[in-house]
């Protein structure tokens, strides 16, 4: 009797072949000469993670980079999470089991490592809170990276930065890279590199991956600006109309450590959806400060007030779910009230936030104007250096980007940017005189 195979073991078979059997595509095959850094930039579903899979593959069983450690090698894999890195990197169908299903991964004092039978060990590393950027600073050196979905780390620049200095052990130290293409600074810098090899796909490339989630991808993305990132791996370039640049967001964007210890105001901007069947619901908490000094301002004006992007609590759900989520945030940062938007909801917005908690303040605002118009003044303050992203916020960074000011898409609404825009209006186009908030980074529970 044929044992019944499962779905998993299918799909592991179709999108990743068994090691004997491994048969790259085109694009997942490593380019020739010694490159720091191969960046395979594919759609999604293009094989890369498979690529860059094999790839440490053949280094941890190839040539010995220092033969006096066990197995020769000393790599390391670094992903936008640490959970990522254990699920898409090493157990998933694509990740390294499917070519050695004998490899262990371990969790002890040290960190998570992943231990092939020939005795080399690959720590995992995540890119997403100031603990993964001190977990990097203190590493140790490396022969090979494995870099996944590299745009996507939250702390970008930092990880990078301290990846770079330990990677200079063995012959011939360097680093695959698979991402999806997005236009931030580090993507773009790496484009332009001359050191760095270049192998891009689509998610047509990929013969082995499923109609179903084919059909899906393009029903999500087909005919829009953000497919051409998300199924062609275009490095997209800033909307004409936008408001906002990647360069001027990344020229004053600070980490955590650069965060002054006292705001005076804090506030939860909320857009709504008053659906379960509606657009997201945009929820950012913002802060600001008056005129002060700090180490990442020494270039910019500081004799005028200062306000910070602090979290982003975006989610789709029913209005009880968005509402509990405006209170989670209005509670981890102690913020001084929610700022919602009630041109959808009417007294709808404020009573299902009181429905939960009565003691929440509530400022409902009206949208009298354009879209257009309400984020010009937050827009100009952007420009003169007086706001700040304490670390990286792609979603909201992407609708920034790419919302078109002079043609909008009425189809579309930028829910994060909304909500934004309303909080630094409560901040910094209408400010008043609050108490001070001492800051904790309320971003290590988790929430994006």
């Amino acid at each position: 009797m044929t044992a019944t195979r499962s779905p998993l073991e299918v799909a592991m078979d179709l999108i990743d072949p068994p090691e004997d059997d491994w048969v790259p595509l085109p694009h997942q095959i490593p380019p020739a000469g010694n490159y720091f850094v191969w960046l395979l930039m594919g759609g999604r579903g293009a094989g890369k993670t498979a690529a860059a899979a094999r790839d440490m593959h053949n280094h941890v069983h190839g040539p010995p980079c220092m033969p006096n450690v066990p197995g020769g090698h000393w790599p390391a894999i670094i992903a936008p999470t640490l959970g990522d890195g254990v699920t898409s990197c090493v157990n998933g169908p694509s990740g390294l089991r499917g070519h050695c299903p004998d490899l262990k991964l371990r969790t002890n004092a040290g960190g998570t490592v992943v231990r092939w039978p020939n005795g080399t060990e690959a720590k995992i590393f995540g890119a997403h809170n100031p603990e993964d950027v001190e977990r990097l600073r203190s590493g140790g050196n490396r022969c090979y990276v494995w870099a996944e979905e590299l745009a996507a780390w939250r702390y970008l620049e930092e990880c990078w930065q301290h990846m770079r200095y330990g990677l200079r052990l063995g012959p011939w130290p360097h680093v695959v890279a698979s991402t999806t293409p997005k236009p931030r600074k580090l993507i773009k810098e790496l484009v332009r590199a001359e050191n760095v090899v270049i192998t891009k796909a689509t998610t047509d490339e990929n013969p082995h991956l499923h109609p179903d989630v084919k059909a899906a991808l393009y029903e999500d993305y087909g005919g829009t600006r953000l497919g051409r990132q998300e199924l062609y791996a275009e490095l997209l370039e800033d909307t004409p109309g936008a408001l906002w640049s990647y360069e001027v967001i990344e020229d004053h964007r600070i980490g955590i450590q650069q965060l002054p210890d006292y705001l005076d105001r804090v506030v939860v901007g909320c857009d709504p959806a008053v659906t379960v069947a509606g657009d997201q619901t945009g929820i950012i908490v913002a802060g600001v400060i008056p005129p002060f000094e700090y180490e990442a301002a020494e270039t910019h004006t500081s004799d005028r007030r200062h306000g910070f992007v602090l979290c982003d609590y975006s989610l789709n759900g029913s209005p009880t779910d968005w509402a509990r989520e405006a209170i989670n945030a209005y509670r981890d940062w102690e913020a001084n009230m929610i700022v919602a938007e009630v041109n959808n909801g009417g007294d709808l917005v404020a009573h299902t936030i009181h429905t939960i908690d009565p003691t929440v303040p509530v400022k409902s605002v009206h949208a009298s104007r354009g879209k257009a118009k309400r984020a010009e003044p937050i827009s100009a303050l952007y420009q003169q250096g007086l706001i700040h992203h304490v670390g990286e916020f792609p979603e909201l960074e992407e609708e920034m980007t790419s919302w078109d000011s002079l043609e909008p898409d009425d189809a579309w609404s930028p829910d994060r940017m909304d909500a934004m825009v309303w909080a630094f209006t409560e901040l910094m186009v209408r400010p008043r005189a609050h108490r001070q908030v001492t800051m904790v980074d309320r971003r290590l529970r988790g929430r994006r």
